[in-house]
């Protein structure tokens, strides 16, 4: 059992959370809702909790100054917002959690699994000061993308990831120099970030970054041949979106 509090400036927002949490975590107890985050800050320096979900931007005092006001960070967040930025898309990768508001099911159910699998359960200040300075930081170049390690973060250059591979709840990427990573996020999250920067689904387990296609076979259904040589089956319904994309290649 794990105990919880929800934090947010909207009512609706707080009950419709309670609502997830109560009809599929039972090992999530709540113990108290905030639509105020001074109150929520009184009742974080009195009491234990093991996650806050957090909403980001209210009135009077955000997100970040309410963690900036807790003397000991002995809890972890999920970062809760309608802001679909790509500061926090980024973090997709990290440890730091987050979700999008309306909040769907499916993320809610992913993102307390991974949650529940990470080995040190609460919020690392350093990740904390990185995410808000990349959120102040929003309109700058989006070139890397940080990939959580056993210690810390490794940022890697979206350019050099040639494609990804779901296994499960993890995603493995491969780059161009023949690395490779494997993330506990899904291969739909990982979507969620790369598609700004033109990576494309061509199926259910495969996204990869079209500059890197040697060849597409139009044989057993379709497929594309990567550089590193990896043969990747197109699904019928993806393959509109790569036709689309071959259009606007040079023809000989």
């Amino acid at each position: 059992m794990y105990t919880t509090i929800l934090v947010d400036d909207e009512l609706h927002c707080t009950e419709s959370l309670a609502f997830l949490l109560t009809k599929s975590h039972p090992e999530l107890k709540i113990l108290a809702k905030f639509n105020d985050a001074r109150m929520a800050l009184d009742f974080l320096k009195t009491n234990q909790v093991d996650l806050v979900f957090l909403d980001i931007e209210m009135p009077g005092m955000n997100g970040f100054e309410l963690l900036s006001s807790v003397e000991d960070l002995n809890f972890d967040v999920v970062f809760v917002t309608a802001y679909d930025q790509y500061a926090i898309k980024a973090f997709t990768y990290s440890a730091i959690s987050y979700l999008l508001k309306p909040i769907d099911d499916e993320d809610l159910h992913d993102t307390i699994a991974r949650w529940k699998e990470k080995k040190n359960k609460t919020l690392a200040l350093n990740q904390l000061h990185m995410m808000h300075d990349l959120l102040t930081n929003a309109n700058r170049l989006k070139t890397k993308v940080a990939l959580p390690t056993s210690d810390g973060l490794e940022f890697i250059e979206i350019k050099t990831i040639m494609r990804c591979e779901s296994e499960s709840n993890y995603t493995r990427l491969y780059c161009i120099d023949k690395t490779k990573h494997l993330i506990c996020r899904t291969l739909k999250e990982v979507e969620r970030v790369l598609q700004e920067s033109g990576f494309v689904r061509v199926h259910h387990s495969h996204l990869i970054n079209p500059q890197y296609i040697r060849k597409f076979v139009r044989n057993d259904g379709g497929y594309i041949i990567m550089d590193d040589g990896e043969q990747i089956s197109v699904s019928r319904t993806k393959k509109d979106r790569l036709f689309e994309l071959f259009n606007h290649v040079e023809r000989l």
